[in-house]
């Protein structure tokens, strides 16, 4: 493998499929670029030094987006364990004005590998007869607090300011835990208008709610 120098590295890094980016791939020419070596290849030989100092010697500087995008802890406290069998909602820590109204509950038995979950009234823009129509829906999402073990992710995209991480399961977390499916939503929870969040979470779930923590 030919070393890899700067000007290849943050166009393959910036590369988004447009046509400017192919262009500019097209253009390029190994052979003239002088830039900055960042890996130097599989004919290299002998120590190596650590990849941060060679990307900080061709000045790239990596940042990570999730630390500055950190919100403070949640100061509300997580509540017990409920009895088996059931659920207890508690007050849902967020700041986001589309998140709201949003409950969440802590299960007595863990369900689809967490022992949290949120239900949401969302809006929902489809196309109905070639015509765009605004929906009324329920949604039931995982959740995980901070401070819990969360699902490993791979990847973390920043859209707005809603920074959300990718996990193997082809789904999002976003910044407050909440795990949310993409693509077939058939593994997401939802219902036609906006019903009881408390009968939704025990019919998703198998679990009653006996007691609000508010």
């Amino acid at each position: 493998m030919l070393p890899i120098r700067k000007t290849l590295l943050m166009m393959r890094l910036n590369y988004c499929g447009c046509e400017d980016c192919d262009r500019n791939l097209d253009a390029y020419d190994y052979s003239a670029d002088t830039s900055a070596i960042v890996c130097p290849g599989s004919r290299f030989h002998g120590p190596l030094e650590p990849l941060q100092t060679r990307l900080e010697r061709a000045g790239i500087i990596t940042i990570d987006i999730a630390e500055l995008l950190r919100e403070p802890a949640a100061q509300t406290p997580l509540p017990p364990p409920p009895p088996d069998g059931c659920a207890l909602r508690f007050q849902f820590p967020a700041t986001d004005t589309d998140r709201r109204p949003v409950w969440a509950y802590r299960l007595s038995r863990p369900w689809r590998d967490t022992e949290y979950v949120v239900v949401m009234h969302v809006r929902r823009d489809i196309d109905a007869d070639t015509r765009p129509a605004t929906i009324s829906e329920t949604v039931l999402f995982r959740y995980f607090p901070p401070g819990t073990q969360r699902p490993p992710s791979h990847e973390s995209i920043l859209i707005g300011r809603s920074l959300m991480s990718i996990v193997d399961d082809d789904s999002v977390i976003d910044r407050h835990g909440v795990n949310i499916e993409l693509g077939d939503h058939g593994a997401r929870h939802r219902a036609d208008g906006h019903v009881d969040p408390d009968l939704f979470a025990q019919q998703i779930t198998g679990q009653m709610v006996v007691a609000i923590a508010e």
